[in-house]
């Protein structure tokens, strides 16, 4: 990718994504540009083999039937570009795009969502100091909180040198622990500028969570995801983790614009498939991942566990 392709004026957002996360950007893409103040570009990443050739036909259709110029790149992986459990190797594109992309913009996970008042960050990048290399958002003091630093899903880029992260993230133990999030809190330390944590919600702070003054943007971390819960037990799961109606209703909305589109019929089955899209494990908190699982085989026959789950939470 060349950066004189982005001559734009534009707010741009950087996205990456795999097969397994393409009914998520489509919910995202759609929030983005349904919420956003004035009009955004958006550049797509992904790597070599991992979105295929319907997939890739399926997101430029989703970005032009939404209106929103866009760019998609293919990269090629790299050997140390890792996978830990539900982490892939797509992650790392947030690195490579921000060294081909010199200007000041916004990387998002996929497993995110906007509200209104989401791209008042970039008023936050335009007016950083210039030592600011990234924007990050403030984390909330919660037993939900197991990171050190900030969290990597939400990142403004400024339009200030970027710092280089391969030789260092060569120099990492080969089994390490969420490596670009670790990476990115070595290479940037010092280099950071914060703003509130309502630029990126985590959904595990949803003790937190005020549904009438919402976050900006909510950051779905961790292996489950809103697009594996079956859409039956929605209401039920609120009383669990109420952030999630934030993504359920920007679906309706994304669904209620599309119901009489050519779109209609491919984001249905888009939706199906990402019901088990989710990675399993026998590992740590893999509990609720087989929950998920099952909700969705089971599906409104599930309806009883559902409600007695959310009565358990209740009490």
């Amino acid at each position: 990718m060349q950066s004189e392709r982005f001559t734009t004026t534009k707010n741009i957002v950087v996205l990456a994504l795999d097969d397994r996360m393409v009914y998520g950007f489509h919910v995202l893409a759609h929030s983005l540009v349904a919420t956003a103040r004035s009009e955004i570009f958006i550049v797509v990443g992904h790597l070599s083999g991992k979105l295929s050739p319907k997939n890739r036909a399926y997101v430029k259709t989703v970005l032009s039937w939404c209106g929103i110029d866009h760019e998609i790149v293919e990269y090629q992986p790299h050997e140390l570009f890792t996978e830990r459990r539900h982490l892939t190797a797509t992650t790392f594109l947030k690195f490579v795009i921000s060294d081909e992309l010199p200007q000041a913009h916004l990387w998002l996970d996929i497993d995110t969502i906007v509200t209104p008042g989401w791209d008042t960050v970039f008023d936050e990048m335009r007016d950083a100091p210039d030592t600011t290399g990234i924007v990050v958002a403030e984390k909330i003091d919660s037993p939900h909180t197991r990171f050190e630093g900030f969290n990597a899903g939400v990142l403004g880029w400024t339009a200030h040198p970027r710092q280089p992260w391969l030789p260092t993230l060569a120099s990492l133990p080969e089994k390490r622990f969420s490596s670009e999030q670790h990476l990115f809190n070595i290479l940037y330390t010092g280099r950071t500028s914060a703003v509130s944590a309502n630029y990126n919600f985590l959904s595990s702070w949803h003790e937190q969570f005020r549904a009438e003054e919402p976050p900006k943007i909510v950051h779905y971390s961790g292996p489950l995801k809103p697009w594996h819960l079956h859409r039956v037990h929605a209401l039920s799961w609120r009383s669990i983790n109420p952030t999630w109606q934030l993504w359920f209703s920007a679906e309706e909305r994304l669904l209620a614009d599309i119901k009489h589109s050519p779109l209609a019929r491919e984001t249905a089955r888009a939706a199906r498939k990402a019901l088990f899209s989710g990675r399993t494990n026998l590992g740590k908190g893999s509990s609720a991942s087989w929950l998920l699982k099952i909700f969705a085989i089971l599906g409104p026959v599930g309806s009883p566990i559902g409600r007695m789950l959310a009565r358990r939470r209740r009490t």
